[in-house]
C-alpha cells in the first residue's frame, strides 16, 4: 500500500538510515501546510519567509466556499474542495504517494518542515556539544538534518511530493473558476488561489531550507574554530622533522576537520527542494557555476559539487603558500593552510550552489503566528492567557518546599529561545498558569480529574481560551523529585548530564485508554502522558503543537528509550545506542535478583528492626510519598542486594518500565525489592503474595471480560530497536 523508501544514505548519514526505528507512514506534504496557506491566502498571515506579496487574495466571505458541497470539477461527486485536498495529501482513498520511513527521520522532517531548529542554542550548550568529548554526538545531530533532506531528495519521494503539490494546484484552479465567476458578478478583481499556492510553497521551501542550512553552518563554524587553532598551535614531540606522516594528535584533528568539511558540503548541495515540474513555478536560469550544480537529481548535484570543489580548492592553495613555504610536510602550519584553502573553496562554491543567504533570517512560522494572535488580542482589548496550564498533584510538601520548587521550574522553563528567531517577541507572553489540585478538590495524583477540570476551563472561560489545548502539564511526585533530589540523575559518565535534569509530566487531555490512538503501532506503549525536560516546554512542546505538527503521542517514541522515559529533544543513533545498553545493564541486574529469589523460595525475611518498622508498599492507587526521596548521596554505602547508589533509581525506573510494557507480575516483584531497608533480604513469602494478588487481579479482569493487560513473562525485548 505504501512505498517503503530504501536508502543507505552516504558515509555521514548511513547511521541514521540504518537506525530507522519504528517505521511510520509519512504524508510528504505535511497536512497543517494547507491550514497555514489559507491563513496567508485570506490575508491573515505573511509568507513563511517573512515577505509580503502585493497580490490579490481571497476575502473572508469567500472562505466558506472551500467547505461547501460544490461540483469541483464538473462531474465530480460534489465533495467540498477541502475534503479533496486533504485526501490528496494522504488518505485511505488516495494512498499512492504515502511513504514509510523511520520515526527518527520522519519526526525530524516534520520539525524542519515548520522551520523549527532541532536544538536551541541553550540545549546545544547544555548537552556540551561544543566540547571535544561530545564531538561525535554533535556531528550526528548535524548529519540527522542532512539525512532528512536526502530522504526528501530520493527520486521517488521528490516526485511524490511534486505530484501532491500539483494535484492540490489543480483543485485550487477549479476553485478559481467559481470564485472569479462570483467576483465578475460583484465587479471585483480576479484572484488566483492556485498562483497564491505556488508563491506560498516557494516561500515555505525557502524558509525551511534556509533555517536548516543556517543551523548546520553556524554549528560547524563553532566546532571548527578550536580545531583550526589546535592544528596551528600543536607541536609534535621531538620536533617537526620526525617522520613523513602526521602523528596521532594531528590525525585526530584532521579527521575531525574532514568530517566537518563533509557535513558542510552535503549541507550545501542536499538541503534544498528543487521545484522542477511544480505547476506555476518558473525558475530563473542559474547565474553562476556549472548547471549541474542546480540539477533536480541529488546524485548529479553531488558529483558536480565535488568536482567543482577540487578546482576551487586548488585555486585557493597558492594564496596560502607563504604560510607553509619551507616547512616540513607534517607541520601544523601546512595542515592549517590546506584546511583554510578548502574552507575558502567551500565558501565560494556555496554561493554558486545556493546563492546569497536569505536576509533577514525568517522567524519560525509558529512564532510569527503567535505574535499575530497576541497583537490581535491586544486590539480587541482582551486579557487572554497564553501558554500552558500546570496542575499541582503532589501535596506532601511544605509551603517553603513548594515555593522553592516553583522557582526552580520557572527558571528552567524560561531559559529558551536562543537561535529561534523572533522568540523575544513572545517570551513575556508565554507563561505557566499554575493550578493547585488540592484547592480544586482533586485527589493527589488523579490525572483523570485534572483532565476534566482542564476541559471545563478551556470550554467555559474565554480568558483561558488561548491556552495550548493539545496538552497540559502536571507536577507529580516524580517530577517534584527530579528538581529537588538526584533520584533521576545520570548513572554513568556515558550519559549526558543535561538529559537528566528536571522534568514535568505532559498530559494528553483527550486521550482515552479504551480507544487508544489512531495508529498504535507508530507509538507503542503510549499511555496519554510523556515526561519532558523543563527547558523544552516552550521550544519543543509548545512550538510543535502551536505549529499543529506534533501530537503528544509523537513525543513518546523519542522518550521511550530514555532511562527515565523523558523527552529530551530529537534523538540520534549514538544516543539511543547508549540508552539501550544502559537499560539492558539495569535489566540484567534486576533479573539476577529475581532469579535469586526464584532459586530460594523459602528465603525468610530478616527479623530486623527496620523490617518491622517498614511501612507497607503502596498499591497502584495509593498516593506517592509525601516527601521527596532521599538523595542517593546520603544513602548507606552497603545496600543488599544492589549495593550502590543506583539501587533506588534503577528499581523505580524499571518498575515503571515493566508496567509500561504490560508486565505487572515482574513489576510486583520489583515493588518488594524497592522497599527493602539496608541489610534486609527479600522475603520470598511476601513476593509470592504480591504475585498471587496480581494473578487474582488478572483473573478478575478476565471474568469481567476485560482480557489480560499483560504481555508474555519472557525476558523483555525493547519495543524500539536501534540499529
Amino acid at each position: 500500500m505504501y512505498s517503503h523508501i530504501e536508502s543507505e544514505g552516504t558515509a555521514i548519514t548511513i547511521a541514521h538510515f540504518k537506525a530507522q526505528n519504528l517505521p511510520i507512514v509519512d504524508r510528504l506534504l505535511e497536512p497543517q501546510t494547507v491550514v497555514h496557506f489559507l491563513g496567508f491566502a485570506l490575508g491573515k498571515e505573511p509568507l513563511p519567509n517573512g515577505k509580503q506579496l502585493d497580490i490579490e487574495r481571497m476575502s473572508a466571505d469567500e472562505a466558506p466556499i472551500i467547505h461547501q458541497n460544490q461540483n469541483f470539477p464538473p462531474g465530480s461527486n460534489g465533495e467540498p474542495i477541502m475534503t479533496s485536498i486533504m485526501d490528496r495529501i494522504g488518505s485511505i482513498r488516495d494512498p499512492g504517494r504515502l511513504c514509510k520511513v523511520g520515526h527518527n527521520i520522519a519526526s525530524l522532517k516534520t520539525r524542519l518542515w515548520e522551520g523549527i531548529i532541532p536544538l536551541s542554542d541553550q540545549l546545544w550548550q547544555e548537552k556540551g556539544l561544543d566540547g571535544p568529548e561530545h564531538f561525535d554526538f554533535a556531528c550526528q545531530h548535524l548529519t540527522a538534518v542532512i539525512a532528512v533532506f536526502q530522504y526528501l531528495n530520493e527520486p521517488t519521494v521528490r516526485l511524490y511530493l511534486r505530484d501532491t503539490f500539483n494535484y492540490i494546484y489543480d483543485h485550487w484552479t477549479a476553485l478559481d473558476t467559481v470564485l472569479n465567476k462570483r467576483r465578475e458578478e460583484q465587479g471585483k478583481k480576479r484572484v488566483s488561489v492556485a498562483a497564491l499556492w505556488t508563491s506560498y510553497m516557494i516561500a515555505h521551501f525557502e524558509m525551511m531550507t534556509e533555517r536548516a542550512h543556517r543551523w548546520i553552518t553556524v554549528h560547524v563554524n563553532t566546532l571548527r574554530a578550536p580545531l583550526m587553532r589546535a592544528l596551528l598551535e600543536y607541536r609534535r614531540p621531538g620536533g617537526e622533522g620526525l617522520g613523513g606522516e602526521p602523528d596521532a594528535v594531528q590525525w585526530k584533528i584532521t579527521d575531525s576537520l574532514y568530517m566537518l568539511t563533509e557535513i558542510t558540503g552535503h549541507a550545501d548541495f542536499t538541503i534544498m527542494i528543487p521545484m522542477n515540474g511544480y505547476k506555476g513555478y518558473f525558475a530563473d536560469p542559474p547565474r553562476t557555476g556549472p548547471g549541474a550544480l542546480h540539477a533536480a537529481n541529488l546524485l548529479t548535484r553531488s558529483k558536480a559539487y565535488h568536482e567543482r570543489l577540487k578546482v576551487l580548492t586548488r585555486e585557493a592553495l597558492p594564496r596560502h603558500a607563504a604560510e607553509w613555504r619551507g616547512l616540513t610536510p607534517t607541520s601544523g602550519q601546512v595542515y592549517h593552510a590546506t584546511s583554510r584553502s578548502q574552507i575558502e573553496g567551500q565558501n565560494k562554491l556555496r554561493k554558486e550552489v545556493r546563492g546569497a543567504p536569505l536576509e533577514p533570517v525568517p522567524r519560525e512560522p509558529w512564532i510569527a503566528s503567535t505574535v499575530s494572535r497576541i497583537e490581535s488580542g491586544k486590539k480587541r482589548g482582551k486579557k487572554e492567557k497564553y501558554g500552558l496550564a500546570v496542575y499541582r498533584l503532589t501535596y506532601g510538601q511544605t509551603e517553603s518546599e513548594w515555593t522553592e520548587f516553583v522557582r526552580k521550574v520557572e527558571a528552567h522553563v524560561s531559559d529558551w529561545g536562543k537561535g529561534q528567531t523572533g522568540s523575544s517577541a513572545i517570551k513575556e507572553h508565554l507563561k505557566l498558569h499554575w493550578l493547585d489540585g488540592k484547592e480544586l478538590n482533586i485527589l493527589e495524583g488523579d490525572i483523570d480529574a485534572a483532565k476534566q477540570h482542564f476541559k471545563t476551563i478551556k470550554d467555559g472561560n474565554d480568558d483561558w481560551s488561548r491556552l495550548q489545548c493539545d496538552a497540559f502539564l502536571v507536577v507529580d511526585s516524580a517530577s517534584f523529585a527530579s528538581y529537588t533530589t538526584n533520584s533521576y540523575s545520570p548513572a554513568t559518565s556515558q550519559l549526558i548530564p543535561s538529559e537528566f535534569t528536571g522534568f514535568l509530566l505532559a498530559i494528553d487531555p483527550v486521550f482515552d485508554p479504551k480507544e487508544g490512538i489512531q495508529r498504535p503501532e507508530e507509538s507503542p506503549g503510549y499511555s496519554g502522558q510523556v515526561r519532558i525536560l523543563g527547558s523544552l516546554v516552550w521550544g519543543d512542546l509548545y512550538s510543535l503543537q502551536a505549529a499543529q505538527t506534533f501530537l503528544l503521542e509523537d513525543y513518546w517514541p523519542l522518550a521511550c528509550e530514555h532511562p527515565n522515559m523523558v523527552y529530551v529533544g530529537p534523538t540520534i543513533p549514538l544516543q539511543r545506542f547508549i540508552w539501550r545498553h544502559h537499560n539492558e545493564m539495569r535489566w540484567t541486574l534486576l533479573r539476577a535478583v529475581i532469579d535469586h529469589v526464584k532459586r530460594n523460595p523459602e528465603m525468610p525475611a530478616m527479623p530486623s528492626a527496620q523490617a518491622q518498622a517498614r511501612a507497607p508498599p503502596p498499591t497502584a492507587s495509593t498516593a506517592t510519598p509525601s516527601t521527596p526521596s532521599t538523595p542517593s548521596s546520603t544513602l548507606p554505602a552497603e545496600r543488599s542486594p544492589l549495593n550502590s547508589a543506583l539501587r533506588a533509581y534503577m528499581l523505580t525506573e524499571f518498575q515503571r518500565y515493566l508496567r509500561h510494557q504490560g508486565q505487572p507480575r515482574q513489576a510486583a516483584i520489583v515493588d518488594e525489592l524497592l522497599h527493602l531497608q539496608p541489610g534486609e533480604e527479600p522475603d520470598g513469602a511476601r513476593i509470592r503474595q504480591l504475585v498471587d494478588a496480581e494473578d487474582e487481579r488478572q483473573e478478575q479482569r478476565r471474568r469481567d471480560g476485560l482480557g489480560e493487560d499483560e504481555e508474555t513473562l519472557d525476558e523483555y525485548q525493547p519495543e524500539c530497536p536501534l540499529q
